[in-house]
């Protein structure tokens, strides 16, 4: 019995095995970042939801934030910190998707697309007015006050969009 033969051809089934192993390990990794990253996406969309279902309710909210849009200054402190507490939320939501997408847990995509209806909402006169108070409270405030400013009566604002939300 030819014992070199014999070794060799050990040697290339073992390195058969280890090829195999490290691609099944590949596709295991890929299959559970997948999983991850729709696990994650789901929950930053079902958060979304409840911001938005937040801003319906009660009529008092739903007008407070309709005539924030107008002009947040002309609100009462009350409805200023209603108003604040609902589109401050979409703001962060924003910076959320961000960091998730940066970590490889949110599509790229959904940020950018995101931030084009932040700035939609902050494009109305209202919202403006407040992000001109807020900026500065959030992490990527000025840098998005600057974008709204930039983008002011070049794309349409969210009253713009969706006129039902414009106050009476």
């Amino acid at each position: 019995m030819n014992w070199e033969a014999v070794i060799a051809v050990t040697e290339l089934a073992g390195l058969i095995a280890v090829v195999a192993s490290l691609i099944y390990i590949g596709a295991q990794n890929k299959q559970a970042n997948d999983h991850a990253t729709a696990a994650s996406e789901t929950a930053w969309m079902d958060a979304l939801n409840r911001i938005f279902d937040s801003w319906v309710t009660d009529e008092r909210t739903i007008i407070a934030i309709r005539n924030g849009f107008g002009s947040f200054n002309d609100l009462s402190k009350s409805d200023q910190a209603i108003f604040h507490m609902k589109v401050g939320s979409l703001v962060n939501h924003g910076f959320l998707a961000r960091q998730l997408s940066s970590k490889g847990l949110l599509d790229p995509k959904i940020p950018e697309e995101f931030r084009k209806l932040v700035i939609a909402v902050l494009s109305t006169p209202g919202g403006m007015e407040y992000w001109e108070h807020d900026a500065k409270a959030s992490p990527d405030g000025p840098e998005l006050l600057a974008k709204v400013r930039e983008n002011q009566g070049k794309t349409p604002s969210w009253t713009d969009l969706l006129p039902w939300w414009s106050p009476d």
